[in-house]
C-alpha cells in the first residue's frame, strides 16, 4: 500500500470517527495507528507538528505595533495646540506629533465641484 493511500485511509478514518461530542482539536493532531512503520509515522505526523507551531487558534504576531490612521473629515480642526495643518496633493492634513490620534485628512473635492465657470450663455438652443 502506498504512502498516499495510507494517508487518505487515515484521514477517512478520522472523519468517520468524529462525533459531535469530540472537539475540533482532533482535526489538528491526528493520531497515527500503531501498525505504521517509524518512517511513515514521521512523514504522517510532520504536518501535525507544523500545524501545532502555526495553529489556527494561536495569534499570528504578538509584536504588532498599532498606528493610528488618518480620520477623513469634511472640515479639519486642530484639536490641541501642537496640531498643525499641511496641504499636500489637493488635500488638507492635520498632523500632531504629540497625539497621533489627532491625525485628520480632508475629503478630496469631486472634479465637478472644482470646475471654474468661464462663461455662461442663455439661449433656447445649446451650442453643442
Amino acid at each position: 500500500m502506498s504512502l498516499a493511500s495510507r494517508i487518505l485511509q487515515q484521514g477517512s478514518r478520522l472523519w468517520n470517527g468524529l462525533s459531535a461530542a469530540r472537539g475540533f482539536h482532533l482535526l489538528i493532531r491526528p493520531a497515527a495507528p500503531a501498525s505504521v512503520s517509524m518512517q511513515n509515522t514521521q512523514l504522517v505526523t510532520a504536518p501535525a507538528g507544523i500545524s501545532q507551531a502555526s495553529g489556527l487558534l494561536t495569534p499570528g504576531s504578538t509584536l504588532v505595533q498599532q498606528v493610528a490612521g488618518f480620520k477623513v473629515k469634511g472640515r479639519l480642526k486642530r484639536r490641541c495646540k501642537d496640531c498643525y495643518i499641511v496641504v499636500r496633493q489637493e488635500r488638507g492634513y492635520v498632523i500632531c506629533p504629540t497625539h497621533p490620534r489627532h491625525k485628520q485628512m480632508s475629503m478630496k473635492k469631486r472634479d465637478y465641484k472644482s470646475w471654474i465657470l468661464t462663461h455662461a450663455t442663455q439661449s433656447k438652443e445649446r451650442g453643442y
